[in-house]
């Protein structure tokens, strides 16, 4: 486990020396991107085919090698073509977890916990924690970090030096049995409570609260829903 640690910072420490490097003179460290270099060579062409495989065997093989690459992946897991999935060690996946066509997860850092039968079809940010119950669908794009104005900071994203940026990062919680609307966004540190809606298109600052259907920029209450009927099959 400690050698683990070990190979990680150090894998790490070579990402930000090349980031930083880049960011200063437009170059990447010669060593660096030779064995980066070398090392796409032989994995990205044979990735590019497992990602885009269509049909029951590539949903089989995309199985197989996710099982082996992500922090946890349960049983009956399904993961479309055309998924991307950035540092999938971060990335966990409950039992009958359904990643659909398109679906971008990013979390080089924090994480992105997807609880069982959940449907995702959208864009998540992981680096404030992202934490989405069971039976949950959402087609949104769910932020747990944003730049930030405050103080001064630039608001340009990753181009920018990291001591010019403010990046705010704070948990998002997506409850069971919530469902979030195409195209909506969840801003970092809200909680949507269990079985709530958000409409298609809205804006969500804040906490949702349970069992409440809420639309619009900034989103608002419109109306309460039923309570799920059915026990948990699980």
């Amino acid at each position: 486990m400690s050698e683990m640690k070990i190979a990680l910072g150090a894998r790490k420490k070579d990402n930000e020396k090349m980031v930083s490097s880049f960011l200063k003179t437009g170059q990447i460290p010669l060593g660096l991107a030779l064995s980066k270099g070398i090392i796409s060579l032989l994995t990205d062409p044979w990735f590019a085919w497992l990602q885009y495989m269509s049909g029951p065997a590539g949903r089989q093989l995309r199985q197989l090698y996710y099982s082996k690459k992500l922090g946890y992946m349960g049983k009956g897991v399904v993961i479309d073509p055309d998924v991307d999935l950035s540092h999938p060690r971060n990335v966990y996946l409950d039992d009958f977890c359904y990643l659909g066509r398109r679906t971008q997860i990013y979390s080089p850092e924090g994480y992105v916990k997807i609880g069982k039968r959940c449907h995702i079809i959208g864009w998540i940010l992981g680096h404030g924690g992202v934490e989405i119950g069971d039976y949950v669908g959402c087609g949104g794009y769910v932020f747990s970090a944003t730049d930030s104005h405050q103080g001064g900071f630039r608001m340009a994203g990753p181009m920018i030096p990291p001591e010019q940026r403010n990046v705010k990062k704070a948990k998002v919680i997506i409850e069971n049995d919530a469902f979030i609307g195409h195209h909506s966004i969840i801003m970092p540190g809200v909680k949507i409570g269990e079985g709530a809606i958000v409409g298609p298109y809205s804006m969500v600052y804040k906490d949702v609260e349970p069992w409440t259907v809420v639309s619009g920029n900034p989103a608002r209450a419109m109306a309460k829903r039923e309570h799920v009927r059915f026990p948990n099959p699980d």
